[in-house]
């Protein structure tokens, strides 16, 4: 029976893509019902998702359906829908629309966004660094419970960062909720600015926009629970789309430099950027010029951001502590697990970070030499070096996956594509075994086992799983 309303085939993608927004849009709607950040912010300290379900357990099985759901019709989108300029305005339409619903979404899998106004409260209520003070300094302050087991440990990002987050505490937004809001607010902007530098990026192509912009943990690590790596990402973007599209390495330099300055994470990219621009100059007299250029541009806006915190070594000591002495669920840590009760402490520390680093740098050696010779593109390395980064470093969060996907957008072959699916997707749903496995139903698990039930899913699929269907295809 003919339908009373054809749709002619222009329009079929657009509303195959309505139709999955609705569907995504419904989800993160009843996350925000379950978990209102005006409810849980209000409390007297912070809670997690397992704190707040308690002994409601359907709560976590809605959770996790929910994300089921949201992987399922960001990949139905990925894979089915073909794409055209029509479909564009529905890609953008729901992203703001997500954006907008999410802010108003309670961090139920990462307090950091109360780190930051707490420290922004170190800064401009009580006058002090927050770089080098931490937030325990100041025990009668109504918001030092928010921070939890991060009270001791110094901030560990950036100067660029804590001057913002200053900027937002002089704006009156030092509250629990209304500070949370502002954060989410600048991590709102800036996915608009990533989004903005990709559409400038790839000329528009919608199914590079959509990879980046319905990417489930971006939406909810970046928006619901507000994490400043979204800042870093912006001003990173901004730095790839100004060497690659238009060939300036001046705005290029600062910009990545404004990504440093805001999280340590950013400076993988910083060696492969001064690569890629020597390398395009005529000249060994030219590559002088622009190193020297580069070089100064870098130190002069490093020493402007510490300013008002200096002095800088006592300032970065939050930041080295991170990069250097924090072990999380990673391969590593596992491994440091294992090798505990075989070698002494000092050794079964040290061991794992050592071969992480070595494989690191190894495959980072290469990839500099591939951008030099032209044979490996900036955003492409850049894939490489945060992937082998996340696989065999140390400290690892279940929201640094985002890190890839905009390097993904940029070059968005189908291994690519797949890989950074997959340690999105295995990364949102490892809440499972940390929250419900291990707190609800093997709470006299060590870590040991908890690693072991973690680690291969949460790595093993993005490494394995491509391989092993690329071989049984014949490829």
């Amino acid at each position: 029976m003919p339908s009373l309303f054809p749709l002619r085939a222009s329009q079929r993608p657009a509303m195959i893509l309505v139709a999955l927004g609705l569907v995504s849009e419904g989800v993160y709607l009843a996350y925000v019902l379950l978990f209102p950040l005006t409810t849980y912010g209000h409390a007297t300290r912070p809670y997690d998702m397992e704190q707040i379900a308690h002994d409601r357990y359907w709560m976590g099985g809605a959770w996790v359906v929910g994300l089921a759901l949201l992987f399922g019709a960001y990949l139905i989108a990925l894979r089915r829908v073909e794409i055209t300029a029509g479909s564009l305005r529905v890609i953008l339409a729901f992203s703001l629309v997500f954006g907008l619903t999410l802010i108003l979404l309670y961090p139920v899998t990462a307090t950091d966004l109360f780190q930051y106004v707490m420290r922004a409260r170190v800064q401009v209520v009580y006058g002090a660094n927050p770089l080098s003070v931490p937030p325990s300094r100041f025990p009668g302050d109504p918001l030092l419970p928010f921070v939890g087991e991060w009270k001791d440990i110094l901030s560990p990002y950036g100067p660029a960062w804590e001057l913002l987050a200053g900027l937002i505490a002089r704006l009156g937004f030092i509250g629990a909720v209304s500070g949370a809001m502002a954060y989410k607010l600048v991590a709102l902007l800036a996915y608009w600015v990533c989004l903005a530098g990709l559409f400038r990026g790839t000329g528009g192509e919608p199914r590079a926009l959509l990879f980046f912009a319905w990417n489930p943990l971006v939406l909810l690590q970046g928006l619901g629970n507000g994490h400043n790596d979204l800042v870093m990402l912006a001003w990173m973007v901004l730095a790839l789309v100004f060497w690659a599209r238009w060939g300036n390495w001046l705005l290029a330099t600062v910009s990545l430099s404004l990504a440093v300055l805001t999280k340590a994470s950013a400076a993988v990219m910083a060696p492969l950027l001064l690569v890629a621009v020597l390398g395009a100059q005529a000249t060994w007299r030219q590559r002088g010029t622009v190193f020297l250029g580069m070089a100064s541009l870098g130190v002069g806006l490093m020493l402007l951001a510490y300013l008002p915190f200096w002095p800088p070594w006592e300032s970065m000591a939050g930041v080295l502590d991170e990069m250097s002495r924090r072990y999380t669920y990673t391969i590593a840590a596992t491994l440091r697990l294992g090798l505990r009760d075989l070698l002494s402490p000092g050794v079964a520390w040290e061991v794992p970070r050592v071969i992480g680093q070595l494989l690191f740098l190894t495959v980072y050696g290469w990839a500099l030499v591939q951008v030099w010779r032209r044979r490996l593109d900036l955003a492409s390395a850049g894939f490489l070096a945060y992937f082998v980064y996340l696989v065999v470093g140390a400290s690892y969060r279940i929201w640094y996956p985002i890190w890839l996907v905009p390097l993904a957008a940029l070059r968005l072959t189908p291994a690519v594509r797949w890989r950074t699916f997959l340690f999105c997707l295995t990364s949102e749903f490892s809440i499972v075994f940390f929250y419900y496995v291990w707190r609800w139903y093997w709470p006299a698990a060590s870590w040991l086992q908890i690693h072991l039930l973690t680690i291969p899913w949460q790595f093993g699929l993005p490494l394995l799983l491509p391989i092993w269907l690329r071989r049984r295809r014949g490829d």
